[in-house]
């Protein structure tokens, strides 16, 4: 094998594609918002991150239900706990938002056919996600459990950066060629309340979900009775934004290594940002949907057993993979939050030893 010619091959294909899909992104202007080219880069359908089909799947990251298994089974087990909340109809349904190739699906349905026969036959399982193109008409249902894992950070955001005492939103040019650069215009998008502006230091940059308003309302649209699951990484005070990171979110993957420059390596990396959980809670808020919990991962697994499980294990890597779904530096620190729309309150055994709203 002549590894010279290997990697002069694989720099001339990466610059093919980089070349491609500026192309593209600049097709129609030299100047995008910065969800416009996060979406291009991330989901176009010929040269995206997530859809170009040569890309390995697992080469830049890792997420829970690739983890190990009981991470989808004690999932199954907390959304049974909803499907008995609402009294066992006999019909229910799991919505998956950003399911991928639909490993959390095949776990959490392989525990509810196993464990929860009663529960199984009342299932119905739609798995959303840009990959596997699904049907964009899902049908109505009256009860069910809406589940995103690792959704709302792999959506398109934009960027703002304070400048003179203004909220400047960040674009990006094409200058020539294959180069990029930031830029800086004038906004009238209405972002935090005008007491969380005047805390944002100057210089500092965040990210926004672009259209999350737009997409809570489509969530709160797919029934009158639902709970929603949300497992991802973010923060849950605006404090944090603010305090202690000046220079916002955002950060790249490839290769399992990290960066925070997305004008690099264009279309040859993953790019995301924390999840900002007042602004997802205040949207989904405005649709009806009420906070009825939130936790960590380490401590809603704990909580739905993930212990007793490991007990259980004696093969070394089996082990190794559930302390990996714990990790308090890692996976484990992700958050859980229970959102529910519809009369009466759930209350998730998941979190039940953390932050749990019950309402009179």
């Amino acid at each position: 094998m002549n590894t010279k010619n290997n990697i002069f091959q694989s720099k001339k294909d990466n610059t093919k594609l980089t070349f491609d899909i500026i192309n593209k992104i600049f097709s129609k202007s030299l100047v995008v918002s910065y969800s416009d080219f996060v979406e291009k880069v991330l989901y176009d359908a010929d040269f995206g991150f997530y859809t170009r089909k040569k890309r390995p799947l697992l080469s830049d990251f890792i997420t829970s239900p690739l983890t190990h298994p009981s991470f989808g089974h004690l999932l199954a087990d907390q959304i049974e706990e909803v499907w008995i909340h609402y009294k066992k109809p006999n019909d229910f349904m799991i919505v998956e938002l950003g399911g991928s190739y639909g490993n959390l699906k095949s776990d959490i349905l392989s525990k509810i056919n196993a464990s929860h026969s009663e529960f199984s036959k009342c299932l119905k399982y739609f798995n959303v996600d840009v990959v596997n193109k699904p049907s964009l008409k899902l049908p109505d249902f009256q009860y069910g459990c809406i589940i995103s894992n690792e959704f709302f950070d792999s959506l398109p955001f934009d960027r703002f950066k304070k400048i003179n005492n203004e909220i400047k939103e960040i674009f990006v040019k094409k200058t020539s060629g294959l180069s990029t650069k930031e830029i800086y215009k004038n906004t009238k998008k209405i972002l935090f309340a005008e007491k969380t502006l005047k805390s944002i230091p100057e210089g500092s940059s965040f990210e926004l979900i672009n259209n999350l308003s737009v997409l809570c309302k489509k969530i709160a649209s797919l029934s009158p009775n639902c709970v929603m699951i949300t497992i991802d990484y973010g923060f849950d005070s605006l404090k944090f934004l603010t305090k202690s990171k000046p220079l916002g979110t955002l950060r790249c993957y490839k290769n399992h290594n990290m960066d925070s420059d997305p004008l690099t390596d264009i279309g040859q990396k993953d790019i995301t940002c924390d999840v900002n959980f007042p602004v997802l809670n205040k949207c989904l808020n405005s649709v009806n949907f009420n906070l009825i919990g939130y936790t960590t991962q380490e401590r809603f697994l704990y909580n739905m057993g993930i212990k007793k499980i490991f007990e259980h294990k004696t093969n070394l890597k089996d082990r190794q993979q559930i302390i990996s779904l714990m990790n308090p530096v890692g996976l484990g620190k992700f958050k859980v939050y229970f959102h529910q729309i519809g009369k009466g309150t759930f209350f998730p055994s998941g979190c039940q030893t953390n932050k749990t709203f019950r309402q009179n």
